[in-house]
């Protein structure tokens, strides 16, 4: 059990994400608004089992963005800085380091590449891609304008992987935009969002790795027990 010790110790180091007012991440958009909100009023370090996700899905993306720069044929690039002012809006902006997504340029063109792990690959295919992915891609093809996008999802366990073409879509990209504003007009109200993971059946997988699920359950039952 030593090895494993060390290996969750060192799992455990878990630094808190500093965020900055008005400033929005591509990949944590469209998460559920009240997991965004409470990250961002009162932080907490992400789970071990969270960051075991975190962790597996960056090792493979790495190994990914290493095996293309083998192919002499293409350029790769990755962890390319992203920023997208809001439209109508200048206190808010999408901004981050896309260091989830590859960016492959194969002759004159060129694709965006968004790698997500994933259990049991075969099983889930038909739920494939999941909007959410879609939405995080869809937002990177806006800052690369005239790139393809491709979504690669790889088994975690077999390593098996299924990729989907994306093309920009300017709808998507406004609905994003609407998160983004809902989501700030939320943290300069300080006012709670909706437990989107609870309510939408889309997104209850969030609820099983969410390190805020004990303080959003017990909002919920305390605002249950106001009604009565």
């Amino acid at each position: 059990m030593v090895v494993k010790e060390i290996i969750h110790k060192h799992l455990s180091y878990t630094s808190i994400p500093e965020f900055f007012d008005g400033e929005y991440w591509p990949s944590q958009i469209w998460y559920c608004l009240r997991k965004q909100y409470y990250s961002r009023i009162s932080p907490i370090p992400m789970s071990l089992e969270s960051k075991k996700f975190t962790t597996l899905g960056t090792i493979i993306h790495e190994f990914i963005a290493e095996t293309l720069k083998k192919e002499e044929s293409v350029r790769v690039e990755s962890e390319v800085p992203i920023r997208i002012p809001h439209p109508n809006r200048h206190d808010v902006v999408i901004s981050g380091r896309a260091d989830d997504i590859i960016i492959v340029t194969v002759g004159k063109s060129r694709y965006v590449v968004e790698v997500k792990t994933i259990d049991d690959l075969e099983s889930k295919r038909s739920y494939l891609p999941r909007k959410e992915h879609i939405a995080q891609l869809n937002v990177y093809l806006r800052a690369y304008p005239n790139s393809k996008g491709i979504i690669l999802y790889v088994d975690r366990g077999s390593f098996e992987m299924e990729e989907f073409e994306i093309s920009f879509n300017p709808d998507l990209f406004n609905e994003t935009i609407k998160r983004v504003e809902m989501l700030h007009d939320y943290l300069i109200k300080r006012e709670l969002p909706p437990p989107e993971g609870k309510e939408n059946q889309d997104m209850k997988w969030q609820c099983d790795i969410c390190e805020y699920r004990a303080k959003c359950e017990k909002q919920i039952s305390s605002n249950s027990n106001k009604k009565f």
